[in-house]
């Protein structure tokens, strides 16, 4: 599905779709009312979703300057399907987004400038507001702190340096995004943002914070459906839990060069810990075992991933561990998900 394609768009939104119905009417419809619409392409990357997500986009496509719909033809989750449709991009920039947001009317046109006045940086992230007000939700993150957690950075009107995009909506170069080695399909989904930024700053790019391209985010809509656009409740799953942690350890076996290494210790007691809470919390010892039982044992399983990406970290590293110790905390980060607790409850299960 394509229509009257732009010779060179500037840029390609990259948009993940997965039985998206519900939220893909009010994200087409914000890029059909971008300033910067004729600068620009959509593919959208469809996990062989099962609802009315095509219909969706056929009923867009006249609207659009190209519109492009990848049916993946079964669910290739988010890092390889995300890699799908970069690589169909024919643009220099990649937007990549979730389903379940909307942009601002001149979100594209203040990326495409603030890329266009950075020829330094590869990675943008514009400021992602709640869904239904604009209620700041994030940038990215900072860095991580000494137990391996992100660090998210507060809400700030001028551009500042990020260790890595907000994964529902960041612009980065094709070009760099596939010489770093694009996303890993093993990892599925989650901590995959911070994997990216990580690799990316230590091959000697650079990521910003674009505070004047504004986006409205939902947010784990398919873990956590209740309340339609708005969060009224903590709820959590199987698979996301095993995959957080799994990921979580990855990262660090993966992207430390050598003696942040010895951050895996602090961050294997925090996991232990989470478990003992989880267990008190739920009573439920299959959900522990499922999740962080075998999330550790399969991180530390996976070691042929571990020195692929090891040998291809240390083929492109400019920046060792002594020089991203900047992106190191000794302030622990988990204060937000603490208030977020004490707003709506103990996590629920299921």
């Amino acid at each position: 599905m394509t229509n009257d394609a732009p010779l060179s768009p500037e840029i390609t939104l990259v948009i993940l779709n997965y039985n998206g119905a519900r939220w893909l009417d009010r994200c087409l419809e914000s890029i059909c009312r971008q300033t910067a619409v004729r600068r620009l392409e959509v593919v959208i990357t469809d996990n062989g979703s099962q609802d009315e997500s095509r219909a969706i986009c056929e009923r867009f496509a006249p609207r659009l300057p190209a519109l492009q719909f990848i049916n993946n033809g079964k669910n290739l989750w988010y890092c390889e399907a995300n890699n799908i449709g970069a690589a169909a991009a024919r643009s220099p920039l990649i937007f990549i987004l979730n389903n379940d947001l909307w942009l601002e009317p001149d979100c594209v046109e203040r990326l495409l400038q603030a890329a266009a006045e950075r020829p330094d940086a590869q990675l943008f992230s514009p400021r992602v507001l709640n869904y239904d007000d604009d209620t700041y939700q994030g940038f990215g993150s900072l860095g991580i702190d000494w137990l391996g957690v992100c660090w998210s950075p507060p809400d700030h009107a001028t551009p500042r340096e990020l260790f890595s995009g907000y994964g529902c909506a960041f612009v980065i170069r094709k070009d760099w995004f596939f010489k770093i080695g694009a996303y890993p399909p093993e990892l599925l989904i989650y901590v995959d943002e911070l994997d990216l930024g990580w690799r990316s700053w230590a091959a000697g790019g650079r990521g910003l914070s674009t505070p004047a391209a504004r986006v409205h985010h939902r947010g784990a809509s398919v873990a956590n459906p209740s309340g339609g656009i708005q969060h009224v409740e903590l709820r959590t799953n199987e698979m996301k839990r095993f995959l957080s942690v799994r990921n979580g350890i990855l990262l660090l076996l993966k992207n430390c060069q050598h003696f942040l290494l010895l951050m895996l210790i602090p961050h294997l007691l925090m996991l232990g810990c989470e478990a003992i809470a989880f267990l008190v919390l739920t009573r439920n010892w299959k959900f522990v075992r499922q999740t962080y039982v075998r999330g550790v044992g399969e991180a530390f399983a996976m070691r042929s991933h571990v020195r692929y990406w090891r040998r291809k970290n240390r083929s492109l590293r400019r920046h060792g561990d002594f020089w991203m110790l900047r992106f190191v905390t000794w302030r622990l980060n988990r204060l937000g998900e603490f208030k977020q607790v004490f707003k709506l409850g103990p996590p629920k299960v299921g």
